[in-house]
């Protein structure tokens, strides 16, 4: 992937986190392309597009990962960092877009039910992803305080 880290690990665990990427946000984005509805319900069609859709989509997410490992390994400026955060965010974005698009399909007097269920669902999230940043507050500061008990001029 070009400017990786000198670690075999980190190398192996940067590349499997790229194509897994790749590949998942590739599927993800080609299957908006390939479903159709039809009078029996919804279908899916591989065309062209959907294949260009997908090769799009990997590249931007392996392209993704190639700048974590950039970030990963020197210090980088911080319009890099900006331009990092700025395409986190839309690719978080599509990710939450590709979510809601097939709600188009559902037929309008079954929506209520459905955006009842979305919302506990990103209230579940929403709960996990606040126990997990409290975890990881917990950690660093745990990790902050065995470095300095570990300090030399501390002993």
């Amino acid at each position: 992937m070009g400017n990786e880290p000198d670690d075999n690990g980190t190398k192996v665990l940067f590349r499997i986190a790229g194509v897994g990427t790749a590949l998942a946000f590739g599927v993800m984005v080609a299957s908006l392309f390939a479903v159709r509805s039809t009078q029996s319900g919804l279908t899916f069609e591989i065309t062209a597009p959907v294949v260009i859709a997908f090769l799009i989509a990997a590249i931007v997410a392996w392209f993704y990962w190639r700048m974590v490992v950039r970030l990963a390994s020197s210090q980088e400026p911080n319009k890099q960092r900006k331009r990092f955060a700025l395409f986190s965010v839309a690719m978080v974005v599509v990710g939450i877009l590709t979510f809601l698009y097939p709600i188009k399909f559902i037929p309008p007097e079954k929506r209520g039910d459905v955006m009842i269920g979305l919302s506990l669902a990103i209230g579940c999230i929403a709960g996990v992803a606040f126990v997990m940043s409290r975890v990881r507050r917990f950690l660093e500061a745990d990790q902050k305080q065995a470095e300095e008990d570990d300090r030399p001029d501390k002993k």
